[in-house]
């Protein structure tokens, strides 16, 4: 007998590969800034939103004085919830026989190979159309988005600039006494070599950073020793995407920088990958399809409206989002920057 597509391609081998590959490619996991939530699984109830019932953070009154002709007055404290909505994703892929006969190679061999890229980049988009959406627009913000308050300079009326230590400071500032926790910033690529040039980056071997230990060395000798380095801005790990939003065109363009501490964004699953593979004989074409469906949330914000399954666009809209933790407690910043690679 001849050997099929899926006898190349077996789902209950190639599903656990794809899910470590796509694990390891994803920047967002890797840095410590997304982080699996149990409360995000949706596996045993369904649905297509997930509560998750908080207590406010402090208890609010000062101390009583204590007399021997009054009571205390009893406080309480107060509880909200915090609501992620669930994203049900799909694709298929299809090779013809005669492509891979035209081409010399085999075109379905090349998908399994890439798959695990696609994934991770496609869940990305995914993540930044959240922080869109609660963040609100980049150069013409208002009060109207749940997160503007850890906005800096994207109100109409700001000037923003090229990325620098003010920025970190800024940023930390913006979160109080909780601004020490933060521990990586996302960027364009356009910012990132903006900072190489200015001999702002410096890299840290993976296992000091990862072991909570810092060995820094300037750009210009990164990585001349084999060892895997991972690039820092201001002691913050480096995360670089060119999915992250930006507003304007060639030679005005302003960027979105966002900073995070550790598990700023919670991820869940309902169900986790699955993959299928099919033969049409009638075609002469195999096809593979992939199915996912998960949860990417901004802790301490809430989905606010019914709209479930949402598109990308859906996710981005600032009215979809309100704010549930106090300010200091989200643990997501957002800059607008210019770049002089612009």
């Amino acid at each position: 007998m001849a050997t099929l597509r899926s006898d190349i391609i077996i789902p209950e081998v190639f599903t656990p590969y794809v899910i470590e590959q796509t694990t390891q490619r994803d920047a967002f996991l890797a840095s410590g800034v997304v982080q699996p939530m149990a409360e995000l699984n949706a596996a045993e109830g369904g649905g297509d939103f997930i509560n998750v019932p908080f207590y406010k953070a402090n208890l609010a009154g000062d101390f009583e004085v204590l007399t021997d002709s009054s009571s205390l007055t009893p406080g309480k404290i107060t509880a909200d919830k915090q609501v992620g909505v669930v994203l049900h994703r799909g694709r298929a892929f299809e090779s013809r026989d005669l492509a891979a006969l035209a081409a010399g190679s085999d075109p379905m061999a090349a998908i399994g190979a890439k798959i695990a890229d696609y994934i991770s980049n496609q869940r990305q988009k995914d993540l930044l159309s959240c922080l869109s959406g609660v963040f609100g627009s980049i150069n013409a913000n208002t009060n109207a988005s749940a997160l503007f308050s850890l906005c800096i300079d994207s109100a109409a009326a700001d000037t923003p600039t090229v990325l620098s230590p003010r920025h970190v400071a800024q940023a930390r500032a913006l979160l109080g006494d909780q601004g020490d926790k933060l521990a990586a910033v996302c960027m364009h690529s356009k910012v990132y070599y903006d900072l190489v040039e200015r001999r702002a980056v410096d890299f840290v071997l993976a296992t000091d950073i990862s072991g909570g230990g810092a060995t820094a060395s300037g750009g210009s000798i990164a990585e001349s020793f084999g060892s895997p380095t991972v690039p820092t801005f201001m002691g913050l790990r480096v995360i670089v995407s060119d999915d992250v939003p930006t507003v304007g065109v060639a030679g005005a363009t302003e960027y979105s920088t966002y900073f995070f501490t550790q598990g700023a964004i919670g991820s869940g699953e309902q169900l986790g990958l699955q993959t299928e593979v099919d033969r049409d004989i009638l075609a002469k074409s195999d096809a593979m399809s992939i199915d996912l469906h998960y949860v990417y949330h901004p802790i301490g914000t809430k989905w606010g409206v019914t709209t479930a399954n949402p598109t990308r666009t859906q996710l981005e809209v600032v009215g979809n989002w309100s704010k549930v933790y106090e300010l200091k407690n989200i643990g997501i910043v957002r800059a607008t920057n210019v770049s002089n690679m612009d």
